[in-house]
């Protein structure tokens, strides 16, 4: 469901819509649905005054008799315009937008020669006028009415704002306003954006990788980028690990040709014709450089070139599209700006220095033709993201504005948009093409579904590997598939395990799921992991379109279960009141529990059990790990044994369970069959499926 169905079907209508609209005209119901979770506006119940408004003329507040307990209230002096503008709120072209409130006009009507009427203005990027919507209020006579406008922005608007006014001409009218809310279209596009599909018997061109050769490594995955969308995959990064090489060959008949894996120029020449056949000319040591030409690269459907690699392009033919020395994103974002998909973006260091991974991800921009970004300001970054549509991926790791992982993700989380961590990605844009061939294939987990049994006298756990948002974890180089101490390990099958699985590969890698569930065991389950991606639901807003478009995908992946990382501690306690984010989640049918970590401590809540919507919310009740800096990290596979193996034996407790997660950057499954062996006979192991069911059986209500 993309950009909603609906909406395709009624495009003509929508625009016939938004050109009535520009003039004014209403009554008109678009066919689109809106995220009612969240209303950009600041403040629309005037219960914090007029922050967020500015008053023009005679505003002021008074109780109101609606649902608030404070209104607006507009009255101007005879003869006089009363006016209450919002603050600028982002919007997507040609988005569908809704209008709410609550309205009173005076008992007797407003004087025939009285102008009332609320106003979405439209403004372009650079910040000129791009038109408006305008709607005459109706006279209620004394009655709180509620009110309801919709409307498609201009197709070059990029912000708008929100005009209520009054304009009296004979005499001293006023009105009172309420409950005032925008909401935002649901709307959203493939994470695999336009790249094309491959097909069985493709050919793709390898080159290997020479991490000391970093010009060449940037301008083969711009070339990868680009000719992934303009004709389809041509090119593997070959980094030492065949696993994915494989299994494309033997399940999807892909062939790998070797030929020019070490002659970077050769595949420079072969694939030219992908291209515009022009380059974006950089300075690997001016590293702001770097970020503009990967995205100005796929702009221009051209490839980054480092200065000294510039003779090597102009022999095989490539003329100077661009020179971006001495540029850094920002200038990329207000030069380009009408040229950028605003359906995701990339968050990325250009500073070997400061990780390693700085030359890698550099295929995702130009496949999208998204905006790489690395920029120290905040406030400048905030106006970035709020720009980007709501509930998009943020790809790469880190930001450079903030400190630490949680407060990356945080501020990620605050402007709408989740984590995809991503920092060593290569060749997402091949895995992601897989998106548009397989986008009708529905997974199915290996996993023995059997209904839960009733049990006295019993404990029952489940281990949980932590960290399998990060889709490295599931389709990066040496990820967690392809190692010994995970889905290599001799020890898989012996005891029921249950790994995570980043729910939005069902469109990033297809392929991927699909290697992951042929090779389940019987006794292994998939867990949703964070949603969409790692995200704080407690500060995001648009949870309605996160969790809409999330069902479709855990129905597609076959995902019964879901786990939740929020940042709650230290600024407040999990309580029953999470249930204004938990039910965005327990909403959908497909959902039969939840499982919570909370930031950096996984298990601070000792294994509680809320229920929403007659649906479990499990916390972890122990952390698996080395570290311990916590009362709730078990180090050993004795001490995590001896502490589940002294829980009460009562699956009718909620201390009956116990959650284990298992710290995937220090555990791993030796660590777990270790401690297995060594609990006792009146414990189970159990699948994380199954230990939701069994708290749904004998603890639901």
């Amino acid at each position: 469901m993309h950009c909603s169905i609906r909406q395709n079907q009624f495009n003509n209508i929508n625009h016939l819509l938004a050109v009535l609209l520009l003039f004014g005209l209403t009554g008109i119901v678009s066919a689109v649905e809106f995220d009612l979770s969240y209303s950009p506006l600041s403040n629309g119940n005037a219960e914090s005054g007029l922050r967020g408004w500015t008053a023009n003329g005679a505003v002021t507040l008074g109780k109101s008799s609606s649902a608030g307990e404070a209104c607006f209230e507009l009255t101007p002096g005879k003869g006089a315009l009363a006016e209450l503008r919002s603050e600028w709120m982002p919007v997507r072209r040609s988005e569908t937008i809704c209008v709410e409130y609550d309205l009173k006009t005076p008992a007797q009507g407003f004087d025939r020669e009285s102008r009332a009427a609320v106003a979405v203005r439209y403004y372009q990027y650079d910040r000129s006028f791009a038109g408006e919507s305008r709607f005459e209020l109706t006279n209620t006579k004394g009655q709180w009415q509620h009110c309801r406008q919709e409307m498609v922005a201009a197709s070059d608007a990029y912000f708008i704002e929100l005009v209520f006014g009054l304009q009296n001409t004979t005499h001293a009218d006023s009105m009172a306003l309420d409950n005032i809310a925008v909401y935002r279209e649901i709307c959203y596009q493939p994470l695999y954006g336009k790249i094309k599909p491959m097909s069985e018997g493709d050919t793709l061109l390898v080159y290997t990788m020479n991490s000391r050769a970093g010009g060449e490594a940037i301008a083969m995955q711009t070339l990868q980028g680009v000719a992934a969308r303009t004709t389809g995959p041509r090119v593997w990064i070959d980094a030492g690990d065949n696993t994915f090489v494989d299994f494309l060959t033997e399940n999807y008949g892909i062939r790998f040709d070797r030929r020019f894996a070490r002659d970077f120029a050769a595949i420079l020449g072969e694939l030219k014709s992908c291209t515009s056949g022009t380059y974006v000319l950089y300075d690997i040591y001016d590293k702001p450089s770097i970020t503009a030409a990967t995205t100005v690269a796929g702009l221009l459907d051209g490839v980054a070139i480092d200065v000294r690699l510039e003779d090597a392009a102009r022999e095989k033919g490539y003329t100077l599209a661009a020179d971006v020395r001495g540029k850094d994103c920002r200038w990329v974002y207000e030069t380009y700006r009408e040229k950028l998909n605003d359906d995701a973006i990339i968050v990325h260091t250009n500073d070997l220095r400061q990780h390693r991974s700085a030359y890698h991800l550099r295929d995702w921009g130009p496949a999208l033709q998204c905006l790489d970004w690395w920029y120290r300001d905040k406030d400048t970054s905030r106006a970035v993201y709020r720009q980007t549509a709501p509930c998009s991926p943020v790809y790469g790791w880190q930001d450079p504005t903030t400190s630490d992982e949680g407060l990356t993700v945080k501020f990620h989380s605050e402007e709408g948009l989740f984590q995809m961590p991503s920092d060593w990605m290569l060749n997402l844009s091949v895995h992601a093409a897989m998106g548009p061939v397989l986008k009708e294939k529905n997974f199915s987990h290996q996993l023995d579904r059997q209904p839960p049994k009733r049990e006295k006298g019993v404990h029952y756990v489940t281990f949980i590997m932590s960290d399998m948002d990060n889709i490295l974890t599931e389709i990066g180089t040496n990820s967690f598939y392809s190692t010994r101490k995970f889905y290599r390990n001799s020890h898989r099958g012996e005891f029921p395990m249950s790994w995570g699985m980043a729910p939005s590969l069902v469109e990033l890698s297809p392929a991927g799921v699909d290697m992951w569930y042929r090779d389940a065991k019987p006794n292994e389950a998939f867990v949703a992991y964070c949603g969409l991606g790692y995200f704080y639901p407690s500060v995001a807003p648009y949870l309605q379109t996160h969790t809409q478009r999330l069902e479709g995908f855990l129905k597609r992946a076959d995902l019964r279960t879901l786990l939740l990382i929020d940042r709650v501690m230290p600024d407040a306690e999990l309580d029953e009141s999470y249930y204004e984010k938990a039910k965005w989640f327990t909403g959908m049918e497909q959902l039969r529990g939840l499982f919570y970590m909370e930031y950096v401590r996984y298990a601070p809540h000792g294994g509680r059990i809320f229920w929403f919507d007659g649906k479990p919310m499990v916390t972890a009740r122990f952390d698996f790990r080395s570290e311990e800096f916590y009362s709730a990290v078990r180090s050993s596979p004795q001490a995590l044994a001896d502490s589940i193996n002294a829980m009460p034996k009562n699956p009718e407790s909620p201390d009956g369970y116990t959650f284990v997660t298992v710290h995937a950057w220090s555990k791993g499954l030796d660590d777990i069959s270790e401690a297995v062996k060594l609990l006792g006979p009146d414990v189970r192991v159990v699948d994380a499926e199954m230990f939701i069911n069994l708290i749904r059986l004998n603890l639901g209500k």
